[in-house]
């Protein structure tokens, strides 16, 4: 009985992410933070527009977490309620499986050691790395929750992007711009190939009726 009640969590969770369109909406909003990094090194440093631009990340942040919230809730109620129906799951206070934790922990261990390395060699800007670090993290504890392979894909990529741009010589603020803008990308891209094969897989009732 406790077995296939840990499976049906599994089921439950593994629902959530199986339409890929949370990683269409993070990944919009990855984009618009790659936007706003960037724009630092667009702009003149004491205009009006990046001054403007300096005081609007927590306005950026906010609006960028209700529009998300808003987009995915739109999108699986017109997608995917319809073809498979909603499931709401409560969390528990269950920790996660020490197997995915440990790779977590894996990944973290070894990026913090290329991290502190840099910075050591004199020739490190950090910032990225750890933006990185903690993305890869994130995504990878995602991939735990949800049992998809795809974020083990965005976690090491995440990770590896950060070192490389804090490795490069480019300024902190076109780093950051293109560390969220291509991990932005490719979550969007990933999100856009799962999104289509579970449309394809999962027609509406009246489709799969005309079909017949």
């Amino acid at each position: 009985m406790k077995d296939n009640l840990v499976y049906v969590e599994q089921r439950v969770k593994r629902y959530w992410f199986k339409d890929g369109i949370g990683e269409l909406a993070g990944g919009g909003l990855f984009v618009v933070l790659g936007l706003y990094f960037a724009g630092h090194e667009w702009l003149p440093p004491n205009s009006l527009a990046r001054t403007l631009l300096d005081s609007s990340l927590i306005l950026i942040l906010i609006g960028g977490m209700f529009v998300t919230r808003w987009s995915i809730n739109f999108l699986k109620t017109r997608l995917t309620y319809p073809r498979t129906g909603y499931v709401e799951y409560f969390p528990s206070q269950k920790n996660t499986p020490s197997r995915r934790i440990l790779t977590a922990v894996i990944a973290m261990s070894v990026s913090l050691s290329l991290v502190l390395f840099g910075r050591f060699v004199g020739s490190f800007n950090w910032i990225p790395g750890f933006t990185g670090l903690v993305a890869g993290v994130i995504f990878i504890m995602t991939q735990a929750r949800g049992g998809e392979g795809r974020f083990y894909i965005l976690g090491g990529l995440s990770i590896i992007l950060g070192l490389a741009l804090s490795f490069s010589s480019l300024s902190e603020s076109y780093s950051l711009g293109l560390f969220y803008g291509l991990i932005g990308m490719a979550a969007m891209i990933s999100g856009g190939l799962t999104l289509a094969r579970y449309l394809r897989e999962n027609l509406m009732p009246a489709e799969g009726n005309n079909e017949r």
